[in-house]
């Protein structure tokens, strides 16, 4: 019975899905922005703020009680599997509302921070085609770091994921097509280590990514100026304009 409620779990269904920045009519390209833990669609949109530039629409879905899965970035991914198929259901609902506007993935940046930045790599590693960037700060993929490293979940057959193993779904034959993948983190981040960065950095690539990581000294679980540099030139890549960041600062841990 236990295993049966399990699967009816859908803590995110009816959340809502908050927009920004250019209106839909107007807009050339997009951004998906997924928050972290104890955060907020307005939080991250605050962020976007950051990002100047003109023709974006700005996407994002808020979780239930502002958590998207129980548990840390060690837990199995097989421990939380409803609530992370719930949280993808969400993102799906944010990329229609994008596609609804003629705007096609290749020109669709999926953002994350923390919690937000893990589910932004499990959804992109899970569900893979080519977007317009990936971005990931302070996360990673989910589950232990050696299973990663070991293929795992995430094991790769002929540059596919195996559709054999839990919660990965039929992906044979799917690849990123060189989609601009970005993972950025802090020495000191308690949560999310250098390591994860590193094994999430290889499925990416194996999977078809062009990936580049980055590892930040002195810092903890926030974004830098560095970082969102990084995420503007990604933008900047679907949008064709150089844009204009301004000094965000460090932020923290509640976007």
């Amino acid at each position: 019975m236990a295993d049966h409620e399990t699967e009816r779990i859908d803590p995110h269904a009816d959340q809502p899905i908050s927009t920004a920045g250019a209106p839909p009519a107007a807009a050339t390209a997009a951004v998906v922005l997924l928050h972290g833990r104890g955060s907020s669609p307005d939080a991250v949109l605050r962020l976007a703020d950051e990002f100047h530039h003109r023709g974006v629409l700005y996407v994002a879905p808020k979780a239930s009680g502002s958590v998207w899965y129980p548990g840390g970035v060690d837990t199995p991914v097989e421990n939380r599997a409803a609530y992370l198929d719930s949280a993808f259901g969400r993102v799906d609902a944010a990329l229609e509302i994008v596609a609804e506007t003629g705007i096609a993935p290749d020109r669709c940046v999926v953002f994350g921070f923390s919690q937000g930045g893990c589910l932004a790599a499990e959804y992109a590693a899970r569900k893979p085609k080519r977007y317009g960037g990936v971005a990931v700060l302070a996360g990673g993929l989910l589950g232990p770091v050696d299973g990663l490293r070991t293929h795992g979940r995430f094991a790769v057959d002929g540059g596919s994921l195996s559709s054999d193993s839990p919660g990965n779904g039929s992906l044979d034959g799917d690849s990123l097509d060189a989609t601009p993948v970005f993972l950025g983190c802090g020495d000191d981040d308690p949560h999310v280590t250098p390591e994860r960065v590193e094994a999430s950095a290889a499925v990416f690539e194996r999977l078809g990514g062009d990936v580049t990581t980055a590892v930040y000294d002195g810092l903890g679980h926030y974004i830098n100026d560095a970082q969102i540099h990084a995420v503007d030139e990604m933008v900047a890549g679907v949008t064709g304009d150089a844009g204009n960041v301004g000094d965000a600062g460090d932020a923290n841990e509640s976007l």
